[in-house]
């Protein structure tokens, strides 16, 4: 039984889906740039504190990936069959993000916002071309594929060599950041945004270890994560200024070279969040608290893979299309909300169904080809 006095890790794997939800719902208002508070109130305290908060919103990616490390290695501990493994993950991935992949760039295509070619459109559809043209639409599904494919090796590091291991890992990765940087600028400025982010998710693999075994860290190392997260916090906030004063000519052309100031502070910002957002959660459910925001989270962290792949694109094309107003903002925010919440529902029941067929048709096959044997014995004794 968990002391008074100390703080199970387990609890960061039982909030996991609540910190989802929070996560991408934080990365969907980062992409809803027209949000402002200036039509509700004009304190200007209150107006650049919401657009702080939403600007940062992208540290959602940062916390997703770290949770996602976790939970990888919590399924590969079970099963270390590499060839299992990726199944398992692809099945998992790939039948919705193939679903919304093919009618996205489809309609694209069929209305004239791409006219590539079929070896693009391919690409897009298989989540390559970001490797080759920095596209940005579904990046994170580009990256999340490609770490599937390296974790056995990641996880086999992590676990002989433990801290070393991870901190070896983290190097390595940092130093061929600044190695692309320096050799290929312009592939770094398309990659930046998803090398940057890989120390997160190694981190979560060799946190993993410690929440499957329900490890206890005393709470006072919550006042810790806690000063950890407000000084990123206001390092983050106040980003743009301290570069104009430590990079001279700093400006937004040169500014994805000098992002990764930006990326590691969010990094450390997303892992002490999840920990304080775990503690907070299971503080709140042990005391009968909040069970309905809780649930709420929890409904759309299930289905934050689907979100995140339609509500950015909905959100911006209503936006578009319809010229929504100023005074509309909230309007938009929220119907682009409902209409993408309920589009999860549907693509998750539609691509449920066709895995359940797949897996049904082997089997409906060996009992036709049964009855068929089973009708040519029948025949012979009856010759």
């Amino acid at each position: 039984m968990t002391s008074r006095k100390t703080f199970n890790l387990f609890t960061i794997s039982e909030a996991r889906n609540v910190i989802f939800g929070i996560a991408t719902l934080w990365i969907g208002l980062f992409h809803s740039d027209y949000m402002t508070l200036s039509r509700i109130t004009d304190n200007q305290f209150f107006i650049d504190l919401f657009g702080s908060f939403r600007g940062m919103g992208n540290i959602g990616v940062d916390m997703f990936l770290f949770l996602s490390g976790i939970g990888l290695y919590f399924s590969y501990s079970k099963d270390s069959h590499v060839l299992s493994f990726w199944k398992k993950r692809l099945k998992r991935v790939l039948p919705t993000a193939l679903l919304i992949g093919i009618f996205y760039f489809s309609f694209r295509y069929a209305t004239g916002r791409y006219n590539s070619g079929l070896p693009h459109y391919l690409s897009r559809i298989s989540f390559t071309y970001f490797f080759f043209k920095g596209e940005r639409v579904f990046w994170f599904i580009s990256v999340i594929l490609a770490l599937y494919i390296v974790f056995p090796i990641f996880y086999k590091l992590i676990e002989r060599f433990r801290l070393w291991g991870m901190l070896g890992l983290v190097a390595v990765i940092v130093a061929g950041t600044f190695l692309v940087r320096a050799v290929a600028p312009g592939f770094y400025s398309y990659w930046e945004i998803a090398l940057c982010r890989v120390p997160s998710f190694v981190i979560g693999i060799w946190a993993g270890k410690f929440v499957m075994e329900k490890r206890e860290i005393n709470r006072n190392w919550l006042w810790f994560f806690l000063a950890l997260a407000v000084g990123m916090t206001a390092l983050l906030a106040n980003y743009s200024p301290i570069m104009n004063s430590l990079v001279p000519g700093y400006n937004k052309e040169v500014e994805p070279m000098y992002i990764f100031f930006y990326r590691y502070t969010g990094t450390i910002l997303a892992i002490t969040l999840v920990i304080l957002l775990s503690w907070l959660c299971t503080t709140i459910r042990h005391k009968g608290r909040g069970n309905l925001l809780r649930n709420f989270f929890e409904f759309v962290g299930m289905y934050s893979m689907e979100y995140y792949m339609i509500y950015l694109n909905v959100n911006h094309y209503i936006e578009r299309v319809y010229q929504t107003k100023p005074e509309h903002q909230f309007m938009l925010y929220f119907g682009s909300f409902v209409v993408s919440l309920a589009l999860c529902v549907l693509v998750r029941k539609v691509c449920d169904y066709f895995m359940a067929y797949m897996q049904r048709k082997p089997k409906d096959l060996e009992e036709l080809r049964a009855a068929r044997k089973a009708l040519k014995a029948e025949r012979k004794k009856k010759a």
